[in-house]
């Protein structure tokens, strides 16, 4: 998810029943993306957060694995959407972002409208990125299903970047030297890292936040530190290597609790609490019509209440490969989202 964010403003004129505070004060709690990171470190046990995202990561692991019964070309994007997010729920997890989708130039942040009808084909290339969590700690991972013989080689270097990276993923690694190791694979392969996209960390109710892990070389001191929950993400490219924005937009997120007029917006605020700050897509809004859910946007929009996720499509049309895993930073790295 990438963009800036802006804070919450705190809490404001419409409070909730003293039993939604608690989700409140989760909601408040900001998302960081793959460009904009900062620190948020975790209260609690160490352990009890660790076994959050272990079994967060094996829900995500097991319904990856599972799409490889209903990816294929003919199946609706929707269905797909509609499957993956059912199985989290299905298996004990909660959904930490829409199901993302992102078809051949689309890198990221795609997902079906309520009434897509768009199609997997012969000769697309499928990113599929999903989350979940449970008790709020986040698992995030992707893999890239690839219906065109032209770009097997582009789905090999972004998987082959994320296997040499893994490698790396032990307390006192300079986070420099992953980046390096992910543009070289990519390069080895003949194509370019997206240079702005990035890795990141986890965390709970926090699908986004520090370390960043570029994908291209940088010079920085970070370190990876002992018990870090990190998303390594690399994306691959035949095109220039850069992402914008495009439309439609169908992810948003919430921040705070801004007073509000219209009845449609007070209805989205609530749904929201049930969202724990996380984003959410438009197609899971409930409202009697597609004018009230946009009337309801709008307004938080106009608010300074509203995160808009747009597609982020590479710049020159090329296609773009993508693959994700979640590990816990170790003498020996633990995947916890394999599959």
């Amino acid at each position: 998810m990438e963009k800036d964010y802006a804070r919450s403003k705190g809490l404001p004129g419409n409070q909730p029943h003293e039993n939604d505070y608690k989700k409140l004060k989760q909601a408040e709690k900001l998302p960081h993306d793959h460009e904009h990171d900062e620190h948020n470190h975790q209260d609690g046990d160490l352990k009890e957060m660790h076994d959050g995202h272990i079994a967060a990561g094996r829900i995500v692991g097991e319904v990856l694995k599972a799409t490889e019964e209903f990816v294929k070309p003919g199946a609706k994007l929707l269905d797909i959407a509609n499957k993956i997010e059912s199985m989290i729920k299905e298996k004990g997890g909660e959904v930490a972002f829409p199901a993302n989708l992102s078809l051949n130039s689309i890198a990221a942040h795609y997902t079906p409208t309520y009434n897509d009808e768009t199609v997997v084909k012969d000769g697309d290339v499928l990113k599929v990125d999903i989350g979940a969590h449970v008790d709020g700690f986040v698992a995030d991972a992707a893999r890239t299903f690839c219906f065109n013989p032209d770009y097997l080689k582009l789905t090999e270097a972004s998987k082959k970047a994320l296997e040499e990276a893994i490698k790396l993923c032990r307390p006192g690694v300079l986070i420099s030297d992953i980046s390096a190791v992910i543009e070289d694979t990519i390069i080895g392969y003949g194509y370019k890292p997206i240079q702005n996209l990035t890795g990141h960390g986890v965390g709970q109710y926090i699908v986004h936040m520090e370390p960043t892990i570029p994908n291209i070389k940088h010079k920085s001191g970070k370190i990876l530190e002992e018990g870090m929950v990190i998303a390594i993400e690399p994306f691959a490219t035949d095109g220039k290597g850069h992402v914008k924005d495009t439309q439609p937009v169908q992810i948003y997120r919430v921040y705070g609790m801004p007073s509000v007029r219209g009845p449609e917006a007070r209805k989205l605020l609530d749904m929201s609490l049930e969202w724990m700050g996380l984003p959410f897509a438009e197609r899971w809004v409930k409202m009697e019509s597609q004018f009230k859910i946009r009337l309801a946007l709008k307004e938080l929009r106009d608010r300074g209440a509203l995160h808009e996720y747009a597609p982020l499509k590479e710049e020159s049309n090329g296609f773009v490969s993508q693959h994700e895993h979640t590990v816990i930073i170790k003498d020996e790295p633990v995947v916890v989202t394999t599959f």
